[in-house]
């Protein structure tokens, strides 16, 4: 994961969890969980971890696409 996420363009992509790397122009919303995760919904319907670990980076980046 971590050479694949090194090719990708930082701005369009994020790493999310230890397994799950994701195109940030397919999230359409963010919820809280438990002990700092988040739900992450893709358009589409897919509903992936957002883990504490990368959190602050991927909201970080959100934000800036406003």
């Amino acid at each position: 994961m971590n050479g694949l996420e090194a090719r990708l363009d930082r701005r369009r992509f994020a790493r999310v969890h230890r397994s799950a790397i994701v195109n940030l122009d397919r999230v359409q919303e963010l919820h809280p969980l438990f002990h700092g995760d988040w739900a992450l919904v893709l358009r589409g319907g897919v509903r992936l971890t957002l883990s504490r670990t990368y959190r602050e980076s991927v909201q970080r980046l959100m934000a800036g696409r406003d």
